[in-house]
């Protein structure tokens, strides 16, 4: 939880407001300092994870035939993935 405070909150100010919200939250719900001081910490970075900007857009379109790869190609040119779903009859 503290983890997602950092990344949603906007201001050092709103982050420190989080922060003191989820310890009175984690306290009431029966969890020690320690244990919450040690979820607090901040986690080294991982390479492996991916913000959403990074990911790039999805588009998700039903397969058409001829007409879906058509729209593949025209996102494909503006960086846009494309998945096809399947209709069904």
């Amino acid at each position: 939880m503290y983890q997602r405070a950092r990344r949603v909150t906007n201001t050092s100010e709103n982050l420190k407001e989080e922060e003191e919200h989820l310890h009175k939250v984690l306290q009431s719900n029966g969890y020690d300092n320690a244990t919450i001081r040690a979820g607090s910490k901040e986690l080294p970075s991982n390479d492996h994870t991916h913000t959403q900007q990074e990911k790039g857009l999805i588009l998700t379109i039903p397969y058409i035939a001829n007409f879906s790869e058509t729209i593949q190609g025209v996102c494909r040119d503006f960086d846009i993935k494309t998945a096809f779903t399947v209709q069904q009859a």
